[in-house]
């Protein structure tokens, strides 16, 4: 069954919530739902392998044996995509492991923007090992120690042996019921910001990614500006040359957005990591050239900036306001940080404008846990002053107590 066509009652739950997995009993009482909302790329490596795996991470807070739960989409076999849940003593890891038990299991993957695109038949095969520990009920009963449980699952699985792998839960997808289609967006509230076709489409799978990856950040941006502040391909007056992919105009700033995506293809999920380490690197050496040429345009116009969407010439005032750029590209890794600094803390200096780097998933992070754009500034501002002062810039963490 298609949770959008069979069940819609579920629907506003799937939109609010921000991510990850969500189990549910099925609303006609036979069997259970495992709905994974994640972006593109974690649906096509689990469509393109058949299958994902449940780790429970037995590791140790404040002196006290827990378990948390960490999902991995093979699309590379050492260092697969994942998914960290911080189980704790609730609802939501009862109805988990009642999913997971269940003789009708059926695995629904959403997007990020809660589009549903492949619904599997599924069985989850649960090794001895992982059956004990979800008897012994091993999981956390202190919110507060939350953000330590975070830390500590990654570090476990990074360390993974042999015996862990085969001790971890499988769910194996034994029929598609539907998938592998495109979607389409015809809603008028959708295509508001200056631009707009009046339509977008989407899909997992894509050959050419520019204006899937754009319309899917401005989806983002929309959660935290009004769509009339979003301008869409904005092009210089001179020579109708674009100036950058997004630009954000409010009564007190300008942010320029400028986007670096690949395709999302079977030959891209199976490249090595070293390949895509290396080709983060390149985005984003490219990004940072294409963010100077912006800024080199927008920083001409003292009151009023001049631009181009398609054939309507457009004047915004920009007098006065601060001026911040934006660099989203598909994947960052957190142990490359060290690398992704300096480029960004030298344009930085050079322009004397701030530079965040954000990959796409981490930017809707942003926009999903952020009301508005004063708590998205707040946010993008103690990335910088952070960076300035270490060298190095950070990652946020959301919807965790501190």
């Amino acid at each position: 069954m298609v949770i959008t066509l069979s069940y819609p009652a579920l629907l506003p739950e799937i939109r609010h919530y921000p991510g990850g997995i969500l189990p549910k009993r099925s609303p006609d009482g036979i069997g259970h739902l495992l709905i994974i909302k994640m972006p593109k790329e974690y649906i096509l490596a689990a469509k393109l392998s058949g299958f994902i795996k449940m780790y429970l991470a037995p590791v140790e807070i404040s002196g006290a044996k827990v378990v948390g739960l960490l999902t991995a989409f093979f699309d590379d076999h050492d260092e697969p995509l994942t998914l960290v849940t911080p189980l704790m003593d609730d609802d939501l890891s009862e109805d988990l492991f009642a999913a997971l038990n269940s003789q009708s299991l059926s695995v629904h993957f959403f997007d990020e923007h809660s589009r549903e695109h492949f619904v599997f038949k599924s069985k989850a095969i649960i090794p001895e090992p992982s059956r004990q520990r979800i008897a012994k009920n091993f999981l956390l009963r202190n919110p507060m120690q939350l953000g330590s449980l975070l830390d500590a699952i990654p570090h476990w699985f990074s360390l993974r042996t042999d015996r862990d792998d085969l001790e971890a839960i499988v769910i194996e997808f034994s029929e598609m019921e539907f998938g592998d289609v495109a979607i389409q967006d015809l809603q008028p509230k959708s295509h508001q910001y200056h631009g707009a076709r009046g339509y977008s489409h989407t899909q997992v799978e894509r050959k050419e990614p520019g204006s899937y990856q754009e319309e899917d950040i401005i989806r983002c941006l929309s959660m935290c500006f009004e769509q009339k502040q979003i301008y869409h391909s904005p092009l210089r007056c001179h020579d109708k040359e674009e100036v950058c992919d997004i630009l954000v105009v409010t009564r007190k700033r300008v942010l320029i957005v400028q986007a670096k995506d690949s395709p999302n293809t079977e030959a891209i999920s199976h490249q090595k990591i070293s390949r895509k380490r290396s080709n983060v690197m390149h985005a984003l050496n490219k990004a940072i050239g294409q963010v100077k040429g912006a800024l080199g345009y927008i920083q001409k116009f003292d009151h009023t900036l001049d631009f181009f969407i398609g054939d309507e010439l457009h004047g915004v005032n920009i007098a006065n306001k601060e001026k911040k750029t934006l660099i989203v590209v598909k994947e960052l890794f957190n142990d490359q940080y060290f690398e992704y600094s300096p480029p960004l803390l030298q344009i930085m200096a050079e322009k004397n404008v701030d530079v965040v780097a954000l990959d796409y998933p981490e930017l809707y992070k942003y926009c999903a846990h952020l009301a508005d754009e004063e708590e998205f500034f707040e946010a993008y501002d103690r990335v910088v002053e952070t960076a300035k002062e270490r060298g190095e810039y950070p990652r946020l963490r959301f919807g965790v107590p501190q």
